[in-house]
């Protein structure tokens, strides 16, 4: 009756071991097309590992801080020293650097050999001769080969002041003796030392100078000077 209702055949006595046949084989066929195709344990785990992330090499920010100063040390400026006051003597005196120095005579042939010098202001403003100054003898080759020392250079109250004004000169007389060797470079020159550390100031040659007579060689050379006078 079920057979009339689907409207399928009624299956006879060979046909049904067929049938189950045909199912079977259908089955198989089922079971062999839906089995996944066997794959490497290996390949499935390579294919489904996350692959390691490759570290990425991150920048440094640079700093933003602004750096602190550097501290630069100031140099602390050296004291201005301070001008020792000239005593009262010396105060108006002419310095070496206002005054030129000239020999107008050589004096020789009784021992001693003197030279007559004459101080000229060459300044712009006047100033003061007073006492004596120190005097030196001075080769040819700029050696100082006779000296009075520096205790000559000196002025006392009693000393008369002599103004110079520009262009004004005075005058004096330096004694040189006793010279025991041999002789000295010619254009032998004088040079005069102001007291109180007033400055130097020397003269050109004139001529050959006369060599002093050698009095004793167990003596050094003698040099000395008058006074400043008009």
């Amino acid at each position: 009756m079920s057979y009339l209702l689907s409207g399928l055949p009624r299956p006879t006595g060979r046909g049904v071991p067929r049938m189950l046949l045909a199912v079977c084989i259908a089955v198989l066929i089922a079971g062999c097309t839906a089995a996944p195709s066997p794959v490497a344990v290996d390949t499935v785990a390579a294919a489904t590992a996350t692959p390691a992330a490759t570290p990425t090499a991150i920048a440094t920010p640079a700093s933003t801080d602004t750096p602190a100063p550097t501290h630069i040390a100031t140099p602390t400026p050296k004291p201005t020293p301070v001008p020792t006051p000239l005593p009262s003597l010396a105060v108006g005196l002419c310095r070496g650097s206002q005054l030129k120095l000239a020999i107008t005579v050589w004096e020789g042939g009784s021992g001693d050999s003197y030279a007559h010098v004459t101080a000229t202001n060459k300044s712009s403003s006047s100033c003061n001769m007073r006492g004596t100054s120190e005097a030196q003898i001075v080769d040819g080759h700029g050696n100082v080969i006779g000296d009075t020392g520096h205790s000559a250079a000196k002025v006392s109250s009693s000393d008369p002041i002599y103004t110079l004004s520009p262009g004004g000169s005075i005058n004096t007389i330096v004694d040189w003796g006793n010279w025991c060797k041999s002789s000295p470079a010619q254009k032998i020159v004088v040079a005069m030392v102001q007291p109180f550390g007033l400055g130097r100031f020397v003269s050109k040659s004139l001529g050959d100078a006369p060599i002093p007579a050698c009095y004793s060689s167990s003596m050094k050379t003698q040099v000395s000077s008058e006074a400043w006078l008009p």
